[in-house]
């Protein structure tokens, strides 16, 4: 609260010089009692902060449902078709072994060029559970991949390079596992793959109902 102090001159004929200060002195130095006439300004209340919207992640079972029709139209522009996964020419048998992902539980999608059959981009998605997680985390560590940290999820990757060093990225969060390695790597490849991984992401996780 903000106090005003009033003047109070006192002039009493007669009195002394020094009776006359003492007084304007004590006036001075103690507080008017009449109240404020400017009141203290109440205290504005902080608007809460929304909470985040909780998202779940489902499993997809088609390769269709992992990018966005964009991305798609993306691969057809630089002519790669579905040669592996579910949906595409050679469903789950065109690697000879199951991906480390297929293995997990989830399901490996392969571009490549329709005419040479050779692989370009495989966009992979797997669930994760508390007991899966461990493991998945201790095999990209020992694969010697990059760890960083991406909001919630936990991130392993390397640039590789044009030659035979693919670029791979992975994304790990509490339930779920995205992976997306490019045949051709080099910065402008991990780039792009980053950025698939981000449109996987948003394709596999929705809003909690």
């Amino acid at each position: 609260m903000i106090l005003r102090k009033s003047a109070i001159v006192v002039t009493v004929v007669g009195m002394s010089l020094s009776l006359t200060l003492s007084a304007c002195s004590n006036a001075a130095t103690t507080p008017s009692d009449a109240p404020s006439t400017n009141p203290a300004t109440p205290s504005e209340t902080a608007s809460p902060t929304p909470s985040a919207i909780p998202e779940v992640f489902t499993m997809p079972t088609k390769c269709a449902d992992i990018v966005p029709a964009s991305r798609v139209a993306t691969f057809t522009e630089q002519k790669l078709v579905l040669l592996g996964g579910p949906g595409g020419r050679y469903e789950n048998n065109y690697l000879a072994d199951p991906t480390p992902e297929e293995n997990a539980g989830g399901i490996s999608c392969i571009w490549g060029f329709s005419d040479t059959e050779v692989s370009s981009i495989t966009v992979s998605v797997a669930p994760v559970n508390p007991d899966s997680r461990g493991g998945i985390i201790d095999s990209l560590v020992a694969a010697g991949l990059n760890e960083s940290q991406l909001d919630s999820a936990s991130v392993y990757g390397k640039e590789g390079d044009t030659g035979y060093n693919p670029a791979v990225i992975n994304s790990v969060l509490a339930d779920s596992w995205i992976s997306v390695i490019t045949t051709v790597g080099g910065p402008a490849a991990y780039e792009d793959a980053k950025a698939i991984v981000a449109e996987v992401t948003a394709s596999v996780y929705s809003p909690a109902p």
